[in-house]
């Protein structure tokens, strides 16, 4: 008997499948999901058996695995399936760099199973006396902004991340099993599974420090979701207004206040403006940020910041804001629109909106105005992705490939520019056939495919 498997380690070996001999003596204890030793390279690893009952290699030397140590459920499969899949990963680098396989593998399925979402101002309203609250934050700013709000609300804390260490989280999951309040960085969300007596809030969701650089950007608000679809759990999540490529709702958002004081500069086309800006500043000094190249090129007598974040920043160029396209919210261009305002109003940041037809910024904002763009980007994604349950990867190429082997997964090609454009498209299900698509994985990692976020 032969199996494939999957090296619990980086991913140096990309989407490679190694081919290993089962002794006879472990022949009925062997199925796919069962963590195994092996020797490979002669030093020891761990590794996840992927595939059963595979043709016998032409290689002479078919080294065999070494112990069997346990199977992981049907459900912790699919969950890992559905998190590789999802973000161009494999699930040995995934057992490997994000969780502990002995603290997983005694994840299980919950009775209760819940997701909601509020402002980020209700967090201390929804603290549950009933259970333990855990709350996961991006930052470990954000945890100690977080920790204090909470503290000031007479809310007992009995732990939060001051250093983001993995010594300091290993130490206290490893001494205290009961507690009632932690505030945790989202990266260490997986040191704890998900059980009965405890609620999740995950705040400021919104924050890109949510994502994992060095696993091609996981994130873990994404893995969270994928997680509850699996084992339940009560999650909350607190954001200025959801990701609608993960959320499928926006009941909880509100009016957005911004209290800015904003100059309009309207113009029939950008010359005017441009003309028009120029004589409203006239002899003014500042340093601007603009959102527009094109902005930026005709105004090269101001020495513009390369970002809003800038210390040095104190005028906005907000160039023709645009948040929908045929009727169709873009729920992510909102996200950031709104976080910029936000700062904005933070470090007392001029903005200048500049148009070539009349905008109202406030009113654009407001929750009549936004409802029905949501309700149309919700049903597009329905229907074509991506979504919490369509994933979907771009790639291109100098030369035309061959799709043929993965026509259900590789769709194009369209030529643009000289350059053939094709799409990866993902469906997460029961009867996902993951091995297929870490073949497809390594048949197109060279043409680097993103992950594509926006309809």
């Amino acid at each position: 008997m032969f199996v494939n498997v999957e090296l619990i380690y980086n991913n140096t070996y990309k989407f490679i499948q190694f081919t290993y001999k089962v002794p006879k003596k472990y022949e009925n204890k062997i199925y796919i999901g069962t963590i195994v030793e092996l020797l490979f390279r002669n030093k020891k690893y761990r590794a996840v058996v992927v595939d059963v009952n595979v043709k016998k290699p032409n290689t002479v030397n078919i080294k065999e695995i070494q112990n069997v140590l346990f199977r992981l459920t049907d459900d912790q499969i699919s969950f890992l399936s559905y998190l590789s899949v999802s973000n161009f990963l494999n699930t040995g680098i995934l057992l490997s760099e994000i969780f502990n396989v002995e603290k997983f593998k005694k994840q299980k399925k919950n009775k209760s199973s819940s997701i909601e979402q509020f402002t980020q101002s209700d967090i201390v309203k929804n603290i549950s006396n009933k259970h333990k609250n855990i709350f996961v934050t991006p930052t470990l700013e954000t945890c100690n902004q977080l920790s204090n709000e909470l503290i000031d609300n007479e809310v007992d804390i009995d732990f939060y991340q001051k250093t983001g260490g993995n010594e300091e989280i290993n130490n206290f999951v490893n001494s205290n099993n009961d507690f009632k309040n932690i505030v945790i960085l989202s990266n260490n969300f997986n040191y704890f599974n998900i059980t009965n007596d405890v609620v999740f809030h995950f705040y400021d969701t919104n924050n890109i420090s949510y994502k994992l650089p060095k696993l091609n950007g996981v994130n873990i608000v994404e893995l969270a979701i994928l997680k509850n679809k699996i084992f339940g759990g009560n999650f909350k999540f607190y954001n200025i207004f959801p990701a609608l490529d993960m959320f499928d709702s926006y009941e909880h958002y509100e009016d957005i206040n911004i209290n800015n004081d904003i100059t309009y500069v309207y113009g029939n086309n950008l010359e005017e403006c441009i003309n028009i800006l120029k004589n409203k500043f006239k002899n003014k000094k500042f340093t601007p940020y603009a959102n527009s190249e094109i902005l930026i090129n005709e105004l090269n007598e101001y020495t513009f910041t390369d970002n809003l974040f800038n210390k040095d920043t104190d005028v906005y160029f907000l160039f023709n804001p645009k948040l929908s396209f045929k009727n169709t919210l873009n729920s992510l261009r909102l996200i950031s629109l709104i976080k910029d305002l936000q700062y904005c109003e933070y470090k007392n940041i001029q903005i200048v909106l500049i148009s070539t037809k009349e905008q109202d910024l406030k009113e654009m904002l407001m929750l009549k105005n936004i409802y029905k763009l949501a309700d149309n980007e919700l049903k597009e994604r329905g229907k074509f992705g991506p979504n919490i349950d369509t994933k979907i990867f771009s790639l291109s190429s100098d030369n035309e490939i061959d799709t043929k082997e993965y026509k259900e997964y590789l769709l194009g090609p369209r030529k643009e520019m000289d350059r053939f454009e094709y799409e990866i498209r993902l469906i997460l299900s029961k009867n996902l056939n993951y091995n297929k698509i870490m073949d497809l994985f390594s048949y197109t990692y060279l043409y680097n495919p993103t992950k594509s976020r926006n309809i």
